[in-house]
């Protein structure tokens, strides 16, 4: 079974299923992803005025620079029980910068777009997609950070994320920035030929960084959650 970001592609190319499977894989060669880049703000999403851009500045990159070790706090409360789980555990914490232009923007959905990568218990690759939208609402000017991740259990069960698409839309709909990283072709979680492979499951448990030990982190970083 070769790797996804060689098949994933493939897919999106629109190669005969028939043929692959009959070749005994459903991923083959092809180039690797070329990010999108920002797209200008459309429309009216508040004040008005011609600066009400939404920027990404920053959007991680799929693999180990994404994995995090479950942060470790010193507390003085007694009674608790002695820590039963020793061995590293690892989230995928997926963290976006971005850059409002507007002086007060009301809000922003993130819809996050989320294909990891794992054994199954033959030992076969499997294909995981998650996806989750997060609220922010009384957005002030300036830079903010936004993020999703995936817990310990899903990372150890079903992979590490391969690649993650963003795309961001204000209070009508309308996208004002999008941005993809990964394996896959452009607008590939909206493309039947890759998400209706057998390959690939559709999960939950994609969360926002409010509810993961991350969340009192540089807490002021990131806008209210609704």
């Amino acid at each position: 079974m070769k790797r996804l970001s060689v098949g994933f592609e493939r897919v999106v190319l629109g190669v005969a299923l028939s043929a692959v499977i009959a070749a005994g894989s459903v991923w083959a060669q092809a180039s690797r992803l070329t990010p999108t880049g920002p797209r200008p703000a459309a429309g009216n999403d508040g004040a008005g005025s011609g600066d009400e851009k939404v920027r990404i500045d920053r959007f991680p990159q799929p693999g180990k620079t994404s994995m995090i070790r479950t942060p470790e706090f010193s507390v003085n409360v007694s009674g608790l029980q002695a820590k039963v789980n020793t061995r590293p555990r690892f989230w995928a914490l997926l963290e976006i910068k971005y850059t409002t232009g507007q002086k007060w923007t009301d809000e922003l959905v993130f819809t996050y777009h989320v294909m990891t990568k794992g054994k199954d218990d033959d030992g076969k690759d499997m294909f995981s997609y998650y996806t989750l939208p997060v609220r922010y609402i009384d957005i002030p000017k300036g830079s903010h950070m936004s993020c999703v991740a995936l817990p310990p259990s899903l990372v150890e069960r079903y992979g590490e994320p391969i690649s993650l698409a963003l795309e961001i839309t204000g209070r009508e709909g309308t996208v004002l920035d999008s941005k993809q990283e990964g394996d896959g072709g452009k607008e590939w979680w909206k493309d039947p030929k890759v998400m209706d492979q057998s390959q690939i499951k559709r999960r939950q448990g994609l969360v926002d960084r409010s509810k993961t030990p991350f969340a009192l982190i540089h807490a002021d970083d990131y806008e209210v959650v609704q």
